[in-house]
Formats: C-alpha cells, structure tokens, sequence
C-alpha cells in the first residue's frame, strides 16, 4: 500500500511489549513509521522533530502504549482529500486497561467548546495537513505538557475540523501516563498560548 501519512512514534520508557503491540497494529495502514527516541522533559520538542520526519503531505503520530485501527487512517485521509479547508481529521478512541482489554467507546463529536476547555476532546486518531503543522514548529518545540492540545486548537482557530465516528485509536489507561503527570501550571501555559494571536 502506498504511504499517504507520515507518522511518528516516541519511544521512551513505556514496556517494549506495548510499543510491539502498538506497531503491529500498524500492519497494512498506508503510512510510513518514523521511530524517534523521545527526549525527557521536551516532549514539545521530540514531537516537532517527529512531526518534521518524511515529506508526506499528511502528518500524525502514536503513542508507544496504545493500539490503533490501521483502516482508520486511509479514511481520514480520504477525508482531508475531499475537504480541502479541513487542516485535521480525527477518530473516536475506546479505552483499554494495563492488560490490553478493551472498555467503552468514547464518541467526541466536534465541539469547539469542548475542544477549548477539554485537552481530550480531539484525542483519538489525529491526522493533520503536514504544511498547517510546520507553521506550528516553532511554538511546538517550547512545549511541553499540553503541546498535542495546543497544536489542534490552534488548527482548529485557521481551518475546519472533520470527525469520523469509528475508533482509530485504544487509549490503555496506566498510572504512568503523560496527562496523569500534566499539572495546573502546563494547562494555563497552553491557554495562554491560545490566547495570543494565531
């Protein structure tokens, strides 16, 4: 299948079962996978880095703990195709827990004001046009908690948004994960950030 999708996964300390699992989930999306060691405490920056891998015109990203639906991502790339004002589209996502086993689906049908106040209202499968995010380097590379937020919100201010309501994404909730160590202080940087000028 020919790639459509640049996709980068940062791998740092998660179990190297679950990045295994998470690439195998992979087989036969039409991406092509850019593994990056992740830089701890600049997870901003290793994201910027993996966002710039490759010259698809499409971009997204995985994470190393979780599971993904691989047809999930030709369908939002089919979508962006047929919306040229979209700069993201993004899936459903169910949660699983340590072990793998899946739980309740989450639906997040777009909301801009759900988007504004909740870091996981657009937190499933997310693809993005390459060019959008490129202009977002800069800023991405000072972030640190919050920086997948911040970077779809301040999408969400420049172009339209497109939802498919299928799961592209299992979320496995564990005690190490980044938003359970994301404080107060890493939120209101972000809301700041979207405050100013876009």
């Amino acid at each position: 299948m020919t790639p459509r999708i640049d996709v980068h996964l940062l791998s740092l300390d998660e179990p190297s079962d679950w990045r295994e699992e998470c690439i195998q989930s992979l087989q036969g999306a039409p991406i092509e996978l850019h593994v990056l060691p992740g830089i701890p405490g600049h997870i901003g920056q290793a994201r910027a880095l993996g966002f710039a891998c490759g010259e698809l015109p499409l971009v997204s990203f995985v994470d190393p703990d979780d599971r993904y639906e691989a047809s999930a991502f030709a369908k939002l790339a089919d979508a962006l195709d047929s919306c040229p004002q979209a700069l993201m589209a993004y899936t459903d996502e169910a949660h699983m827990d340590v072990q793998g086993r899946q739980h309740a689906r989450r639906p997040h049908t777009y909301s801009r004001w759900q988007h504004a106040n909740s870091a996981s209202h657009v937190h499933g499968l997310i693809v993005m046009r390459r060019e959008a995010v490129l202009r977002e380097q800069p800023l991405l590379m000072t972030m640190h908690g919050c920086q997948v937020w911040m970077l779809t919100q301040r999408l969400a201010q420049r172009g339209a948004v497109l939802h498919l309501p299928i799961v592209g994404r299992y979320w496995r909730q564990h005690a190490n994960q980044a938003h359970r160590r994301t404080g107060y202080d890493d939120a209101e940087i972000c809301r700041r950030v979207l405050a100013a000028p876009n």
